[in-house]
């Protein structure tokens, strides 16, 4: 049986409890569920134990962190740092691709002018994985995770199209007032000249949306069956596949600002309100199973953490269980 007193370092150095905060084995799991349902008062302990334990033992983590887990947790063997390439790495990789499909194209067509098809090029991010890219104009676009955007070979800075395939995806367009910037998603499509806006598009939503931060932007249904709606900053268009409808509302600006930012913050927030947040977040549905009804509030802020880590510190204050599938995350409350 275990003491009653234990603290946060007598936490860290049991094995089972490690197990437990990893999810790793379902017997240390139930050992430790068990244990804080019949000792309420030791929640507190348990709860800075895992904070701690995320805040140290992470992939990012300098030598000296790794230095302070090990003095620590003695116990527990120190693996190999996980190696991250940083989003600027990827930009400059992406906008070389561009450029160097856009310099290529635009010989050829010098050469054949009437015998270049159009091809696109798709560029994806995983779910829990954010890439941005550098388009051949200059502006700049964030995908969100579980995203997929197809760029046509021929675009340049008097073609400018993008079609959003699914997913989430910040534009931030370069200004050109003799063409404009098309962005199409599902049944809409969104033009500008020069601006700043969200445009999120998941298969499993029966909306899409697009958020202006700046600028000016028109939406408008690509069958053209509905008017059109020209949004000003802090105004949002959501179109509904089902009532096949297309209108205008106010949005949270500081919330698309925080998503630009890569920070996902909660206060006070029901678990309802972090599930929908999750889920749009890391791009990958939810399966809510249970009463989430009685569940306590959630605060919290995280900057680029894992699915993983998030799950672990909410199910532990909402008091649920989760499960991250290849196509979906299980809650259970």
């Amino acid at each position: 049986m275990l003491p009653m007193d234990l603290t946060e370092l007598d936490l860290l150095l049991d094995d089972t409890f490690l197990q437990y905060i990893r999810r790793s084995n379902d017997e240390a799991v139930a050992k430790w569920e068990n244990y804080i349902a019949a000792h309420p008062e030791i929640k507190d302990r348990v709860a800075t134990a895992v904070e701690l334990y995320y805040s140290i033992n992470t992939g990012e983590a300098q030598q000296d962190k790794a230095m302070q887990l090990n003095r620590l947790q003695q116990a527990v063997r120190a693996g190999t740092p996980i190696k991250r390439i940083s989003w600027q790495y990827y930009a400059w990789r992406v906008a070389a691709a561009v450029l160097l499909l856009g310099g290529v194209t635009m010989l050829w067509k010098q050469m054949h002018p009437d015998t270049i098809p159009v091809t696109f090029q798709e560029y994806s991010s995983d779910w829990g994985q954010r890439k941005m890219l550098t388009l051949p104009d200059g502006s700049a676009v964030i995908l969100n995770a579980n995203t997929t955007v197809r760029i046509p070979s021929d675009y340049s800075h008097k073609h400018r199209q993008v079609e959003l395939v699914k997913g989430a995806a910040l534009f931030d367009v370069t200004g050109n007032t003799d063409d404009p910037f098309v962005v199409t998603s599902k049944q809409i499509q969104t033009t500008v000249l020069g601006t700043s806006f969200l445009v999120k598009a998941y298969p499993y939503e029966t909306q899409s949306t697009v958020s202006l931060l700046s600028g000016k932007v028109k939406v408008s249904e690509t069958a053209g069956r509905t008017t059109p709606v020209t949004l000003t900053p802090g105004e949002q268009a959501k179109w509904d596949e089902k009532a096949q409808q297309l209108t205008r509302h106010a949005f949270d600006t500081v919330a698309v600002h925080t998503w630009k930012a890569g920070k996902l913050v909660f206060n006070n927030a029901s678990a309802r309100e972090v599930t929908t947040q999750l889920e749009n977040w890391y791009g990958i549905p939810f399966e809510i199973k249970g009463n989430l009804l009685n569940a306590k509030r959630f605060s919290g802020a995280f900057d680029n953490d894992k699915l993983e880590k998030v799950l672990n510190i909410f199910c532990f204050t909402a008091g649920c269980s989760f499960q991250i599938q290849p196509d979906k995350v299980t809650i259970q409350f």
